[in-house]
């Protein structure tokens, strides 16, 4: 009986702590913040972009046109959306930049109405307005005024934003180009590399695992493989549909892309236009889907951030971390969080801003107030006292939330903090805009390589505790029956 009542005691002190200090813990580590918002529907202020009536086709013209210029689509077999030499991909300027990136899966792992919006006005689509100038076109009188006032001092995006250039009808054409172009499926390193690699490294990723990466791409190229062998090439060809000619014609532009990258930057300026040219047929069908499938092979160097260090830190101030063990720095909550909005604010401390602001706005009504008779000493003397009262002292309360948006939690007041002009600043990394599902597909890859032992580790701990119960019980049994003449 008296190991019964040992355990009771010993369960009911870890259930304190368990249940109560380690949340408190967990709340003072990571303060609440408001939940994710998948949707984006904070730019829906700046204007609702109808995207039902998106036409693909013409969306295809209107990126030829904006977009080509610095964005490359690797699936398209068009001159014109390749015209950017590869060995003049890195950005250039003081401020430096970041590699500008190839769109083909942009409508796959991009939010649409983020994507819409970001063309629009990429500082505001990725919250980054408090280093970046905004695009003021369409407003006028006073807000047109506080616009130009808060772009003072700001740089200038590297992007321009596309409002008063483009109408959301050419924005929404453009998206669902993007989107009718995405692939159905891509592989969780090729998220991460199309949303994180231009600015992060891994170099924990040595492509040990590129064949479980790459299962389906490989799965997917070995049966057009296998049927390709059996018959002639035109008859392959022809046979094709066109999810498969879609397919393809992305395996021969990954391929161009393979072999410019091998050359220097004198001989792309002699070669680009003919390598550009060339077609499936030019590298042979069997050929090229033999040079397609992807098998790990061991890289020393790790996976490299796309844009150079120098340009990455002239952009940002200092140079991304290396993601290899970010899964087990944040965990895979927290990093959820993260990535959908790296700017996110503790609700506390946007409370904070607004209840200090009134009180700075009580303050120096007091000031103001103050007589102009005052001797000097006495005037430093009383503001010296004002500077000192708080809002308990003015009797200054958090007003009840009226600014919020229909979809925001009571407690959260960033549209208050924003309208007063003192929403605290987040992290400098810009929101990217991904889906849920493209989120999760992120974190699956920094799991694979920062912990890839964690599903064996989790089901290991289920047998510990399991033997655990059981040597219990046989040393309790084993107690009783040596110590029974003492109990």
């Amino acid at each position: 009986m008296r190991e019964i009542k040992i355990f009771i005691i010993v369960a009911f002190i870890i259930g304190i702590i368990y249940y109560g200090v380690e949340p408190l813990a967990h709340s003072a580590m990571h303060p609440k913040t408001a939940p994710s918002d998948y949707a984006f529907r904070d730019l829906e202020k700046f204007g609702k972009i109808d995207l039902s009536n998106g036409n693909a086709e013409l969306g295809r013209d209107g990126f030829a046109t904006n977009c080509a210029t610095c964005h490359t689509i690797n699936t398209e077999s068009r001159d014109d959306f390749h015209i950017r030499n590869p060995k003049t991909m890195q950005p250039v300027g003081e401020n430096g930049g970041v590699v500008p990136p190839d769109l083909s899966n942009a409508g796959r792992i991009f939010d649409a109405e983020f994507l819409a919006h970001f063309i629009k006005d990429p500082v505001r689509a990725s919250l980054l307005e408090a280093k970046f100038m905004v695009s003021c076109e369409g407003l006028s009188g006073e807000e047109e005024y506080k616009c130009n006032m808060s772009n003072e001092g700001k740089e200038i995006y590297p992007m321009q934003a596309f409002n008063g250039l483009l109408s959301d009808e050419e924005i929404a054409n453009i998206v669902a180009y993007l989107k009718s172009i995405a692939p159905q499926h891509i592989s969780d390193k090729e998220v991460f590399i199309e949303a994180c690699n231009r600015c992060h490294a891994v170099q924990y990723d040595k492509n040990q695992y590129d064949s479980k990466f790459f299962s389906i791409h490989n799965a997917k190229v070995q049966d057009l493989l296998n049927k390709a062998e059996k018959e002639s090439e035109y008859d392959f060809l022809s046979s094709l549909d066109s999810e498969n000619t879609a397919f393809l014609q992305l395996l021969l532009s990954m391929q161009k892309a393979k072999e410019k990258a091998k050359l220097t930057e004198s001989e792309i300026d002699e070669q680009n236009d003919m390598i550009n040219a060339k077609t499936i047929q030019d590298y042979g069908v069997v050929t090229l889907l033999q040079q397609s499938l992807k098998e790990s092979e061991f890289n020393p160097n790790g996976l490299q951030a796309a844009t150079q260090p120098a340009f990455i830190k002239a952009y940002l101030g200092n140079n991304p971390p290396d993601l290899s063990m970010m899964i087990r720095a944040k965990g895979h909550h927290e990093l959820s969080a993260f990535i959908n909005n790296p700017q996110k604010i503790p609700l506390d401390d946007i409370k904070k801003a607004i209840i200090n602001k009134l009180v700075q706005e009580k303050q120096q009504a007091e000031k103001d107030a103050l007589p102009q008779d005052l001797t000097e000493e006495d005037r430093k003397a009383r503001m010296k006292a004002i500077e000192l009262k708080d809002a308990n002292e003015y009797g200054i309360k958090l007003p009840e939330n009226t600014t919020k948006s229909p979809w925001q939690n009571d407690d959260d007041y960033t549209n208050m903090a924003r309208e007063m002009g003192v929403m605290p600043f987040g992290k400098s990394m810009p929101r990217v805009g991904l889906t849920k599902e493209a989120e999760e597909q992120i974190i699956n890859y920094l799991e694979t390589i920062g912990d890839s032992k964690k599903t064996q580790r989790d089901s290991l701990g289920t047998w510990i505790i399991g033997f655990f119960i059981i040597l219990s019980i046989i040393a309790y049994l084993w107690k009783s029956k040596i110590w029974k003449d003492l109990h």
